[in-house]
């Protein structure tokens, strides 16, 4: 799809317009229209990965395989209803119950590798120079593996021990705050797209940072509530555990997630340069 189908922002422009909690609250009120033209995919590629959690062996991996498929078909049902509504979307290409592998999928499939690739190249990095800054100040590893601060050393190393934390998480997250409309642009600008989609969010990344936390946020609640509950330290209540948090994944945090940046990027999108 040409990118220039959209209305998005002229340079500058975007970052000025946007409103996170504006964008949240359109992806709240779009979640019902979110489930009924992808619903049936998104339970499909959460219950194939309970199944898997659950079957061991050869069968068990060729649930994963399957969880993936539909995974990758919600993935792109869920950006298309998230930029152009259920009616568009079907326009587009959406399948019936969100079940579609399509030209799209193909190229989110591939935006999605590539821009994993350079994260992960950019926390190996980070970790590198982490383990050589704890080389360079003498930090005790083993203290710190075993989570025995009194033996790391000195206050001073112990600050910088909380510098180089702090590093190690602040830099993947920008990046991918950075690099989280991948996939709309994908869909506008009718090719693959990551590493130059870095430049839409120049001045709404806090906004757009703040709004993923708040999409994630029932997922986190949940985590939180069945660490308190010791719901993980028996192999049903692990599986019971994988099992809700899959649920939460594909029916709130990722609809909501697509929904958010949807609505994003109608005022951060433009064509590609």
């Amino acid at each position: 799809m040409d990118g220039t189908t959209f209305k998005g922002a002229k340079d500058g422009d975007g970052a000025r317009g946007f409103s996170a909690s504006d964008a949240l609250a359109e992806a709240v009120r779009g979640l019902p229209e979110m489930w009924r033209g992808a619903g049936p995919v998104l339970l499909a590629a959460a219950a194939c990965f309970i199944v898997s959690r659950a079957i061991p062996g050869l069968m068990g991996s060729g649930f994963l395989l399957l969880a993936i498929v539909f995974g990758l078909a919600a993935f792109g049902a869920r950006t298309r209803i998230g930029m152009l509504g259920l009616i568009g979307a079907r326009a587009d290409g959406l399948g019936a119950g969100g079940f579609q592998l399509r030209k799209l999928e193909a190229r989110l499939l591939g935006a999605t590798l590539l821009v994993g690739l350079f994260l992960t190249i950019i926390i190996s990095l980070v970790v590198l120079t982490a383990l050589a800054v704890f080389g360079a100040a003498g930090l005790n590893a083993q203290a710190i593996a075993e989570g025995d601060w009194a033996r790391v050393g000195p206050a001073w190393k112990l600050a910088v021990l909380s510098v180089v934390g702090l590093v190690l998480l602040a830099v993947p997250t920008v990046l991918a705050i950075r690099l989280c409309l991948y996939a709309q642009a994908t869909l506008a600008w009718g090719r693959m797209a990551s590493l130059a989609t870095s430049g839409l969010t120049n001045g709404a990344m806090i906004g757009l940072g703040a709004g993923l936390l708040a999409c994630s946020a029932p997922l986190m609640v949940w985590w939180a509530v069945q660490g308190v509950i010791g719901l993980s330290f028996s192999a049903t209540g692990s599986l019971v555990a994988a099992s809700v948090s899959a649920l939460i994944l594909c029916l709130i945090q990722a609809p909501l997630t697509a929904g958010f940046l949807g609505h994003a990027w109608k005022t951060l999108g433009r064509p590609p340069r």
